[in-house]
């Protein structure tokens, strides 16, 4: 498997695998990209500005998410806290998987992919994401993979200004070793 950046030439995939996912949340009476949200423009949006990543195999993808540096302007407030407060961070969102491959882990094999490419980023301290109330599923993958529930996200623009998400962080590989050599030497 291979995780690497989305073409334009991937699109159709991708809003494949997008519908898919609209498709598993409807089934499981969740509300969430129950809307316009995600669509065509969002997506193209994300490829032309080199934020998603595919994972593939064998000519095929298999998952998408977008992998978003920069703030998030649903991120700016949280009823909770951050793990880090202004430190610099990515945000995933749009996370799914085929409908073809579920069953095989390949969300979480998605995230490790991420990880592996930005956990020792020097400029990025931390990986934040969020979540409907009512998808269990991949709260249970972002738990499992290593994030920490940190309150709730009002989503603001795409039409979602109501809505209230679970946000999670995780820590870069790279900060919680510099958390651990802080921790040591206050010992």
């Amino acid at each position: 498997m291979l995780l690497r950046q989305a073409t334009m030439a991937d699109l159709p995939q991708i809003e494949s695998i997008i519908r898919d996912g609209r498709q598993l949340l409807a089934d499981q009476n969740i509300d969430q990209w129950q809307g316009s949200y995600p669509g065509t423009s969002v997506l193209v949006d994300d490829i032309h500005q080199g934020f998603t990543v595919v994972l593939e195999e064998d000519n095929e993808i298999l998952g998408t998410a977008a992998v978003i540096p920069g703030e998030d302007v649903s991120y700016q407030q949280i009823e909770g806290q951050w793990l880090t407060k202004d430190a610099p961070y990515l945000a995933i969102h749009r996370v799914a998987v085929s409908s073809h491959h579920h069953g095989r882990g390949l969300a979480g094999e998605l995230f490790q992919r991420v990880f592996e490419q930005i956990d020792h980023a020097k400029d990025i301290e931390a990986i934040r994401i969020d979540t409907h109330p009512d998808n269990k599923a991949m709260q249970h993958i972002i738990k499992k993979n290593g994030f920490t529930e940190t309150g709730m996200v009002k989503l603001l623009g795409m039409d979602l200004d109501n809505v209230k998400d679970f946000a999670y962080e995780r820590l870069t590989a790279n900060t919680k070793a510099e958390h651990k050599v802080q921790t040591e030497a206050i010992q």
